[in-house]
């Protein structure tokens, strides 16, 4: 038996030391460490200390370049990059007509005849509707309403200025905030600092074209399908 190497493993542990690391530090298995030192308690601070090194050292092995973790964030980076470069950055008046009623049926409250309604916390979804809006619809900006939903706790009008800029509307076109909190979302208020934002445009005519553009797309997919 190793009866130095036995009595260092002993008093490192003592202090506070895990066995991975008084393996290394006297060139013995962690099988031998762990049989020589498995009568002595750890106190709870010195738990407290090895979960904590544990976790920085499983944190700092995840960052290596060499890491599993991070070979797959540079493989899953790459396949997104070229994904996005297949999308060209110009749509025609078509495909725009397409994207927003799509997107409108997905996303929009199809239920009112006279009221067109689309919500989203995503901008850039928001300024593609309002594109929709202005190049397919032919809607004034004026006409254009907006409104907030957010939880009462958080920053209304940095939101407010926020949600201005992106859609470049007035703010004497913003409703009354939504302020209220629902059941389902308790659990997670913080997720959407900004809140959600709502395009109203009350008009008949555009939300029954809106409507029979949807109905031309479930045809679509109908004779797709056959």
């Amino acid at each position: 038996m190793k009866a130095k190497e036995k009595k260092l493993a002993r008093k490192l542990r003592r202090a506070g030391w895990s066995v991975r690391t008084i393996a290394k530090q006297i060139a013995c298995s962690k099988s031998s460490i762990s049989t020589w030192v498995r009568d002595i308690p750890l106190t709870t601070e010195q738990i407290k200390r090895l979960k904590s090194n544990q976790d920085k050292a499983r944190a700092k092995a995840a960052q290596h370049p060499n890491s599993p973790k991070q070979k797959w964030l540079r493989i899953r980076t790459e396949i997104a990059e070229k994904s996005s470069r297949e999308i060209p950055i110009k749509f025609s008046k078509l495909d725009l007509k397409i994207l927003g009623t799509a997107l409108y049926w997905a996303e929009g409250y199809n239920a009112s005849r006279h009221v067109f309604l689309f919500a989203n916390s995503n901008p850039n979804m928001i300024k593609i509707m309002m594109k929709f809006l202005k190049d397919i619809c032919r809607v004034p900006k004026e006409k254009v309403k907006g409104r907030i939903n957010i939880h009462p706790h958080l920053d209304l009008e940095k939101a407010e200025r926020f949600w201005l800029r992106v859609t470049k509307i007035s703010k004497n076109n913003l409703n009354k905030p939504l302020l209220a909190v629902s059941k389902a979302s308790k659990q997670k208020r913080d997720s959407l600092p900004l809140g959600t934002f709502n395009i109203i445009v009350c008009d008949v005519v555009l939300a029954s074209r809106i409507k029979g553009w949807i109905k031309g797309l479930a045809k679509w997919a109908v004779g797709a399908a056959g």
